[in-house]
């Protein structure tokens, strides 16, 4: 149960990055920019963790020969999940994007750890799991659902091919935490692995940056007389975030991994909108969100019943 308050509080970090980048992308315009900062900010942050812990930023090359290709994707496929939800959230909005790419999530970990893909360690989609991890989902919904109205499309009804886009975007997050808690398991260091998927992020989003060529300028948006310092900070948290799944994933499994930092980012959502955190505007919460986050913990304690009351 550790582990899993361990989770929550990762989670809980998320809503305020999402708070502080959007907070940079409001100053340099484009959302690939903003992007590519906080990966640099994050990769640079845990290239000092990296070397003080390790005492290196490399690792033995014959990883490179012996480990299969898929181990140093996970980077990779965190962009591809990112810049997609970017590209899908003005075309179904922010709740059918929410919502699908929670149960991808879920259901690609429940498969992955059931079957022992990627190498993890088996966790059987037990009883216990099954329903705890379909209440946190339901609950999880509810919650999402119960501050947000339905979106009222003022244009034809987008295609049935992008909602089946936003499943694909949780498959793409739910992969990459089976892959990054593998690459801990070979390298002997979440912070490592850490570093690495941000790495190979970076190198992809200074690849796209090339390709789009966006403006790169900075400027103070209207209203405000400057902007702040913490701006900059986004990358810090998903750096936290980062190695923190990579740690938990090998030791709890992905399903349950992605199920408490949800949890937590549901928590931490709910704050930042009650309370106007970091310039966020203010959302006061719905009773339907508490009664989600109340049976969103619910869920988790019945998915660790048989080791709770052992």
């Amino acid at each position: 149960m550790l582990y899993g308050l361990l989770g929550m509080a990762i989670g809980v970090l998320m809503p305020s990055q999402s708070a502080i980048n959007n907070r940079l992308r409001s100053a340099v315009a484009s959302p690939w920019v903003m992007a590519t900062i906080s990966f640099l900010v994050g990769t640079l942050c845990l290239a000092v963790l990296t070397w003080a812990t390790a005492g290196t930023l490399g690792f033995d090359s014959n990883h490179l020969t012996t480990q299969p290709g898929w181990l140093w994707i996970g980077g990779l496929v965190g962009v591809v999940g990112m810049t997609t939800t970017v590209l899908l959230l003005p075309i179904i909005g922010a709740l059918y994007s929410t919502a699908l790419n929670l149960t991808a999530q879920v259901i690609t970990t429940m498969t992955i750890d059931h079957f022992g893909l990627f190498g993890v360690d088996i966790y059987e989609a037990s009883p216990w799991r099954l329903v705890g991890a379909l209440i946190v989902l339901l609950a999880a919904l509810l919650a999402v659902i119960g501050g947000r109205a339905r979106p009222q499309l003022q244009r034809a009804a987008p295609s049935p091919i992008w909602y089946l886009v936003g499943l694909g975007v949780g498959i793409c997050f739910g992969i990459q935490v089976a892959v990054n808690g593998q690459l801990t398991t070979v390298l002997g260091s979440a912070i490592h692995a850490g570093f690495i998927s941000f790495l190979v992020g970076t190198a992809a989003l200074l690849c796209l940056l090339a390709i789009t060529r966006p403006s790169l300028r900075l400027t103070v948006p209207a209203g405000e007389r400057k902007n702040p310092w913490w701006m900059w900070l986004g990358g810090v948290l998903g750096a936290l975030y980062v190695t923190g799944v990579a740690f938990l994933s090998p030791l709890i499994g992905s399903a349950a991994t992605v199920i408490v930092t949800q949890t937590g980012i549901i928590a931490g959502s709910l704050a930042v909108d009650h309370f106007g955190l970091l310039s966020a505007p203010k959302k006061p919460v719905q009773p339907l969100q508490v009664i989600g986050l109340v049976f969103m913990v619910a869920g988790v304690i019945i998915m660790n019943a048989p080791e709770l009351f052992a």
